[in-house]
């Protein structure tokens, strides 16, 4: 076996530890700082936010993002640092999120009063009824007075006219234009 062989290995063996001995926050910690990087550095480069990578290395969940970003900020991390980013992740989820629900810290919630609301049964029926009838009186007590507005009251001319035998002969009356001939 060659001596890189060798180290590469002696290098996996001591990272395996590194992560058993400490948890990946730490792990990630100790490599940037083994790099010589900052903080700073390693976001200019990764492209995610220092404070998430301070988050990460701190493991506080409350100043993580959304698990499936958290995990892929792990991923990159790791990647960027030269680790085995699959077992990063990996470690990372069971230190992590052993235990919670896949969609992280949420807890079940009473359901707000009104999603319970409900109206006693046949109320529909009797709102109906009530429309309809307020509806009917509405327009029985607005009709009488708009259907004597609508039509003019008959001429003096005309009155005669329409009480007589003879309604063939039509009175002319001054601007009217009725005539039922049809020449």
């Amino acid at each position: 076996m060659d001596a890189s062989g060798a180290i590469l290995h002696q290098t996996d063996m001591d990272n395996a530890v590194e992560t058993a001995s400490h948890g990946v926050g730490d792990t990630l910690k100790l490599a940037r700082l083994r790099a010589d990087l900052s903080l700073h550095d390693v976001a200019s480069a990764t492209k995610i936010n220092s404070e998430y990578l301070e988050a990460i290395e701190s493991m506080d969940r409350a100043a993580l993002p959304p698990r499936a970003y958290a995990l892929g900020f792990v991923r990159c991390y790791a990647n960027h640092l030269g680790l085995q980013a699959d077992e990063m992740v990996s470690d990372f989820k069971t230190q992590f999120y052993d235990g919670l629900s896949p969609l992280g810290d949420l807890s079940p919630r009473p359901a707000p009063a009104w999603v319970d609301f409900r109206l006693p049964r046949g109320t529909g029926i009797v709102l109906v009824v009530v429309c309809a009838l307020s509806l009917a009186t509405w327009y029985g007590l607005r009709a009488p007075s708009q259907s004597m507005a609508a039509v003019p009251a008959v001429p003096e001319a005309l009155e005669g006219w329409a009480k007589s035998q003879d309604l063939n002969s039509v009175p002319n009356l001054p601007g009217s234009h009725i005539s039922l001939d049809d020449s």
